[in-house]
C-alpha cells in the first residue's frame, strides 16, 4: 500500500473510534479533549500545496479519492506536482511530512519523549501557524522530531483538533513549556491511561 493511503487509512480509524484527554499544568491544570474530523486530513498531509495536480477540493471527499479504486491518489501520483518533493531541509517537503503523518497515532502515544507548549502565553514560536499548543513528539529508535500543532475548534471550552503537522527542520517551535499531568486515550468508548504523573490524580 502506498504511503498516502497507509496516511488516510491510519487518519480514518482515528476519525472513526479515537480521541485523546490530556491533563496538562502551568498556573493550574487545563483538561483539553483532541478529536479528529475527516475534513482536517487535507491540510495536515499538506496536499493544499500540491496545487498543480487535480486533488479534491472538497476536503471531506479528500480520503475516499485517496482509498477510491476507481480515482486513487497514489504516491506516484503525487510525485507529478513539482512541489511534492522538498529540497534538503525544506519544510514543505510533502513526501516527508506524508510519511510521518502515516504514524500520528504513535506520535501522540509516546510517553517516554514529548513536550508541550502553550504558544498563546508564551514567547515567539517562530510559527505562522495560529494555534493554541504545540507538541513536540519523537519515536523511539528515530532520528526525526515532529511538531504537532493543536487548536481549539471553537473556543477554549471546546475540543481540539491538529491544524498542522511537521517534521522538524532548521527551525524549532515553541512558547511556554506546560507540564504532562495525565494522558488518556478513548478507543471505541475504551479509556486507558498512556502516562500519569506520579503525584497526579485526575481527581483533585
Amino acid at each position: 500500500m502506498d504511503k498516502i493511503q497507509q496516511c488516510a487509512q491510519n487518519f480514518l480509524r482515528l476519525v472513526s473510534t479515537t480521541k485523546y484527554v490530556f491533563h496538562v499544568a502551568k498556573r493550574g491544570v487545563k483538561v483539553l479533549t483532541l478529536d479528529f474530523e475527516l475534513k482536517d486530513f487535507h491540510h495536515l498531509a499538506g496536499l493544499q500545496y500540491l496545487d498543480d495536480i487535480n486533488i479534491p477540493k472538497n476536503k471531506k471527499k479528500t480520503i475516499a479519492w485517496i482509498l477510491s479504486e476507481k480515482h486513487p491518489i497514489t504516491d506516484a501520483y503525487l510525485a507529478g506536482s513539482e512541489h511534492y518533493k522538498g529540497k534538503e531541509n525544506d519544510e514543505k517537503d510533502i513526501e516527508e511530512r506524508i510519511s510521518e503523518f502515516r504514524h500520528i497515532e504513535q506520535y501522540l502515544d509516546v510517553d517516554n519523549f514529548i513536550r508541550i507548549y502553550s504558544s498563546k502565553d508564551g514567547p515567539q514560536n517562530n510559527s505562522m501557524i495560529r494555534c493554541d499548543y504545540i507538541i513536540e513528539s519523537k519515536l523511539q529508535h528515530s532520528s526525526k522530531v515532529v511538531y504537532i500543532f493543536l487548536k481549539h475548534r471553537k473556543g477554549f471550552d471546546s475540543p481540539c483538533c491538529i491544524v498542522s503537522f511537521g517534521v522538524k527542520k532548521n527551525t524549532a517551535y515553541g512558547g511556554q513549556n506546560l507540564y504532562w499531568m495525565l494522558k488518556d486515550k478513548i478507543v471505541s468508548g475504551n479509556r486507558f491511561t498512556i502516562y500519569q504523573h506520579p503525584n497526579y490524580s485526575d481527581e483533585q
